[in-house]
């Protein structure tokens, strides 16, 4: 058997009290394994050590070694067969040169690789392609091209205004002609009428002047043609003519300037055009290649030995930027190729968030569905895995209950771990629970919906009309809501409004308080606050939601704290942080004895002036918000035995009676 050593990013993991877990974590949802949790304490050390303050997500994977391994000389002595490794996600400072942790997939920083060499012609290229684009003789042609065409529709549009100015006079003038002319022939009528009276009788005169009045008729009609032009207006009129002539040719003379100096630029620069879009044709073409070269290049293990590289895994699909370059995948890539045998794996946040996305330090998150679900797919074939909590269900849920019920609606209390409708795989599910316990219900049910994670009271309708008139209620912001949680955190920071945008957290200034039965008077209460941030989808991240100034929804949040007190908690009964909103939280086969810890926390209550995804545990955690997570959020704190939040209490109006309904829950805890 050959022997090999043991390089510098596998470290020793002494095994105490833990038991081994009989099958590997499933990676996205699972409860950190206690040696997975020692090891990646020792993460953070190294990584305060180094300096290092980013934020960013860093891994462990546990492994046990075989017979063909030797150990370094640092390791003599070291008697369990497990150690871990450790990996961060993409670069470190822009670098993968620390031996501390694991090595890339594939290391296309290395300045002699093809990947960078191909990369520095495409760079040149772009260098090219922009100083092309920018090149002073382009510019200067396209100036004077936009010089000459302006000189020309200004001289197109002066030779038009001279020739409708002259129109309008040869118009005036013909009129003006038509018109003394009339007058003459009116002139000359009634001389031949009183010429002719004289010699006729009465009768015939009148049938005479009719006769006259019909002709001056239709010499109107006729118009000039029936008026003769003599002599000097006869030369007049032709006058009129070939200056309209001469300002029609001004018109195409002017259309014709620069014409011949404009095509001669106009052909340099379509030349020079053509010379652009080859080039960046070029460099589309060998970017797209060096692409897909380095997608092949990323090869990846299996436990059975077996490779794929991430064209075959996705197929015809999109393959994501950075997809390979999480903690995961560089983790059981390192272990296959020692011939190390995965155990367990956990992936943490280290460093203070980034803006808007708000992650605990230290806490534990699942690996990435939209980069890492579908290498892993592949990576963890070969081993025996927990299995996937959305699947199979190992907890007994409690019971919904009907609160209160007529013909027309429903009001029911949602246990956690309930979703309010169905989802990708048969969880528990509010709608059929209501379908069950009211039967006859028809058309939409749902008329909000609390988080999976979330306790509480719940409306449903019966039939489409109500569910119409409740979902205007809610959009009009009439249906009032209060909420109980627990805080992590003893003492909430004080109110500090971002001045930018106008918005965080201030204190109540009139109008807002909204009272919910049995809350006693506005003189009374304490005092109560107001949480202003938009909030948005984490597209990165779903179905997160984070801070988004620019395009998040309006976002208003009513708080008041109750006080302060010690909750015992247990944070290994449940499983951690899962970015997929239908799940349910499962005890993992791995899981070990439940750690029990007293924290102390703020009891809150919150009164949501709108209705975000999340909203309440995005106001909570954000830096901009509350900067403290809800006791048990598993996708913006830690993991406890549950979700610290519970909607206590909804009011609203009946649809059909009009009465004022009041319904209410104690949190239970």
């Amino acid at each position: 058997m050959i022997s090999t050593a043991l390089p510098g990013y596998v470290h020793p993991l002494a095994l105490g009290a833990e038991t081994l877990p009989a099958a590997f974590t499933y990676p996205f949802r699972y409860t950190a394994h206690p040696l997975c949790e020692r090891a990646a304490a020792v993460v953070a050390e190294e990584v305060k050590r180094m300096g290092f303050q980013e934020g960013k997500m860093f891994g462990v994977l546990v492994v046990s070694g075989n017979g063909s391994l030797s150990l370094r000389g640092d390791l003599e002595g070291h008697e369990s067969s497990l150690f871990f490794l450790a990996a961060y996600s993409g670069q470190l400072w822009g670098s993968y040169d620390y031996p501390w942790f694991v090595p890339p997939v594939v290391d296309y920083l290395d300045p002699n690789s093809h990947f960078q060499l191909e990369q520095k012609e495409i760079v040149e290229m772009s260098r090219r392609l922009e100083a092309m684009r920018e090149s002073e003789e382009r510019m200067e042609w396209q100036r004077r091209v936009a010089q000459l065409r302006a000189e020309r529709e200004a001289a197109v549009t002066e030779a038009k205004r001279v020739y409708a100015e002259g129109k309008r006079g040869r118009e005036e003038l013909k009129i003006k002609r038509e018109k003394d002319k009339r007058e003459k022939l009116d002139k000359k009528e009634k001389l031949e009428v009183r010429e002719e009276g004289r010699e006729e009788g009465g009768e015939e005169v009148k049938i005479k002047r009719e006769k006259l009045k019909i002709k001056r008729e239709e010499l109107k009609i006729e118009g000039r043609n029936e008026l003769k032009i003599e002599g000097e207006e006869e030369d007049g009129y032709l006058e009129l003519i070939r200056e309209s002539q001469r300002q029609k040719a001004d018109i195409q003379r002017a259309k014709q300037l620069h014409k011949q100096e404009i095509a001669e630029l106009e052909a340099r620069l379509t030349e020079h055009n053509a010379a652009v879009h080859e080039l960046y044709e070029e460099r589309k073409r060998r970017s797209e290649a060096l692409q897909q070269w380095l997608f092949g290049q990323f090869d990846f293990l299996n436990a059975k030995g077996e490779r794929k590289n991430l064209q075959e895994i996705f197929g015809p699909h999109l393959i994501p930027s950075g997809a390979g370059e999480c903690c995961a995948p560089k983790l059981l890539q390192a272990a296959y190729a020692l011939g190390l045998k995965p155990v367990a794996m956990a992936e943490f946040w280290l460093g203070p968030s980034k803006p808007g996305r708000y992650r605990q330090p230290g806490a534990f998150f699942p690996a990435c569905r939209s980069k890492c679900h579908p290498i892993l797919g592949h990576m963890l074939q070969g081993l025996t895995l927990d299995p996937d909590p959305a699947a199979h269900y190992e907890q007994a849920l409690e019971p919904v209950r009907v609160l209160w019920e007529d013909e027309y609606l429903a009001v029911v209390y949602k246990p956690q771990g309930w979703v309010s409708i169905p989802g990708k795989s048969d969880q528990p599910c509010l709608l059929d629970a209501v379908e069950r316990l009211c039967p006859g219900v028809s058309g939409s049910v749902i008329v909000h919906r609390l988080d999976q994670d979330t306790s509480g009271v719940m409306v449903v309708a019966k039939n489409a009309r109500v569910h119409h008139d409740l979902s205007r209620q809610f959009e009009l912001r009439e249906v009032k809501k209060r909420y109980v949680a627990l805080l992590e955190q003893p003492t909430l920071q004080q109110p500090t409004p971002d001045p930018s945008q106008g918005r965080g957290v201030r204190r109540m200034c009139g109008g807002m308080a909204r009272l919910l039965p049995g809350e006693g008077s506005a003189a009374g209460m304490s005092e109560r606050f107001v949480i202003d941030l938009p909030l948005g989808p984490d597209l990165e991240n779903l179905p997160r939601q984070r801070v988004d100034f620019e395009e998040g929804k309006e976002a208003i949040t009513e708080y008041e704290v109750l006080g302060e007190e010690t909750r015992r908690v247990s944070r290994r009964t449940s499983a951690t942080n899962i970015p997929q909103v239908d799940e349910i939280p499962v005890t993992s086969t791995a899981s070990s004895t439940a750690q029990v810890e007293d924290v102390p926390v703020t009891r809150v209550a919150f009164y949501p002036h709108t209705g975000r995804t999340h909203q309440l545990r995005v106001h909570a955690a954000s830096h901009e918000g509350l900067g403290t997570p809800i006791l048990g959020d598993r996708l913006y704190g830690r993991v406890a035995d549950r979700l610290y939040l519970h909607a206590e209490a909804i009011d609203f109006e009946h649809p059909v009676t009009h009465e004022r309904l009041h319904f209410e829950v104690q949190a239970p805890f």
